[in-house]
This record gives C-alpha cells, sequence and structure tokens, in this order.
C-alpha cells in the first residue's frame, strides 16, 4: 500500500514538473515570438514633413542623451550650418541614457531646466530624442513625455523636431531564464523608426530620420563604421550623418559640397552627404 502511495507520488511529481516546463518554454516561446519584427524597407519614401518656413537664423534647443553629446552633434550640426550659409543659435540640455519622460518631469532637475527653457525663452525649434531602448520598446512611455512636451513647445511658438536615433550595431538581445531572445539591428531599427514615424505624424512634427540614414549607408557603403566601439554610440561618421540629416530637414537643402569634421576623409563625407541629401 505504501509503494504504491510512493509511486503515484512521484507520477504526480513528474507530471508537475512537465507542467512548470511546458509553462516556461511557451512563457520563453512567446516572448521569443513577440519580439519578431517584420523589418520595413529603410528605401521606401518617408514623406517627411516640411518647415513651415526655412529659418535662415534659428534659435536651437537640442534635448537628448548620450547620443546627442558623444561627438557633440549639435556643434557638428552648427558648423555645417555654417558652412551651408546659415546660422543657428544653439543650446543644449543633454544628460547620460536620459528619457523625454525626465525631460517632461517637473520635479526632475534637469526636467525642470528643460521645461523653464521651453517656456520662458523663443526656440524656432526643439530637438528631441529618445532613449533607444524606450524608443525601440517603450511607445507607452515616448508618446505620453513627447505630447507632453511639443504641447509646451507649441505653446511657446516653436516646433519639435523628433531625432530618431540608431539601433544598436548588433541589435539587442535579453535572457529569458537562460534562453536569448531579441532582435537583430534592422528589426530593432523597424521598431524605433515606427515610434518615431507614429509620434511625429501624430504631432504634426518635423523628424530628423538619422536612424533610418544609417540603416541606408550600412547597407550601401558599409565600409564607413557608423558606430563607436561599444556598437551602440556613433562613431564621428554616425555623428556627421546624423549632422546632414538635421540640415537637410530643418533647411531643405543637400549638405552635399559643405564642411566636414577634420577626422574624416573627403570621399567619406561625401558619401555621407549623399545619404542625408536622399532623406525625403
Amino acid at each position: 500500500m505504501k509503494k504504491s502511495v510512493w509511486i503515484k507520488a512521484g507520477i504526480g511529481i513528474i507530471i508537475l514538473v512537465g507542467v512548470v516546463f511546458a509553462g516556461i518554454f511557451f512563457f520563453i516561446s512567446s516572448c521569443a515570438s513577440s519580439l519578431k519584427v517584420n523589418v520595413m524597407n529603410f528605401d521606401q519614401d518617408l514623406n517627411l514633413k516640411k518647415p513651415s518656413e526655412v529659418k535662415t537664423k534659428p534659435i536651437i534647443l537640442f534635448l537628448g542623451n548620450s547620443m546627442t553629446y558623444v561627438n557633440d552633434l549639435p556643434t557638428v550640426f552648427e558648423r555645417l550650418s555654417l558652412s551651408g550659409g546659415f546660422v543657428p543659435e544653439i543650446y543644449e540640455l543633454t544628460e547620460g541614457s536620459y528619457r523625454l519622460e525626465y525631460f517632461a518631469d517637473e520635479t526632475d532637475e534637469l526636467g525642470a531646466e528643460a521645461l523653464n527653457a521651453i517656456e520662458n525663452y523663443t526656440w524656432d525649434y526643439v530637438v528631441m530624442q529618445e532613449q533607444s531602448g524606450i524608443s525601440a520598446f517603450g511607445q507607452e512611455v515616448m508618446f505620453p513625455a513627447a505630447r507632453a512636451l511639443d504641447n509646451k513647445i507649441r505653446a511657446g511658438g516653436g516646433q519639435s523636431v523628433f531625432l530618431m536615433t540608431w539601433a544598436y550595431k548588433d541589435g539587442v538581445s535579453r535572457n529569458l531564464l537562460g534562453s536569448e531572445v531579441g532582435n537583430t539591428r534592422e528589426e530593432m531599427q523597424t521598431l524605433m523608426a515606427e515610434n518615431y514615424l507614429n509620434i511625429s505624424k501624430e504631432r504634426n512634427a518635423l523628424l530628423a530620420p538619422a536612424g533610418i540614414a544609417f540603416m541606408r549607408c550600412a547597407k550601401t557603403n558599409p565600409e564607413i563604421e557608423l558606430w563607436d566601439a561599444d556598437g551602440t554610440h556613433p562613431s564621428i561618421s554616425g555623428t556627421y550623418l546624423a549632422a546632414c540629416t538635421l540640415y537637410k530637414v530643418l533647411y531643405e537643402q543637400s549638405p552635399e559640397g559643405l564642411s566636414y569634421p577634420e577626422e574624416l576623409d573627403g570621399s567619406t563625407a561625401l558619401k555621407l552627404q549623399k545619404i542625408a541629401a536622399g532623406m525625403n
């Protein structure tokens, strides 16, 4: 009798363990499936919104994180603008890993500074970029903050410019219960691009699609290294491509033939300029 009880108990435990492992497998499989993405056609026309007027002396505020301050994108853009005959007045508020929700939070130290700047100074453009992971996977975090900031920017008479950043060079992966699930570079960029495209369209705001420019350049000019050694932040080539893309959007002119950082050679700079010139 006792032996029979132990046998039944053992069978019950085996069944229970099987059910648990089946549940874990289903959970991992579901997560992996949810991360699969239909990669967008990065060469498609984007039908980007144009500025209401091209300003020759725009006053611009950059809000962002290390994707903006590494290689000093605002200064690279300023020098590019000057070489094209434009004279921007540029300011920036950036902090590592910062999200738009922090900039929209008056209780956050830098957020309070950003909101004060938006509400009490006159800006032609406020250029905003979201933290990479949030822009790819956190629509519910990115969109409310983007809306709040855009409302304040509009109230002050300015225009919002969403600066779409780039996916990580090797994509993104996560460890779920010992199994690696994730997205390729192209999949991650698709998620980022869709969110930036959607929020800019919803808000009727300007969009500088630097991330899509990265994908186009990586396809046509794979010899150009757009990422820094960490595979996340931009190299000087990547920063210059972002600056050229922003130039094309704000001034509605090709950056071809303009100045470039001394770290680049003329041939590379021209290739990057041509990529940005094709962003429409």
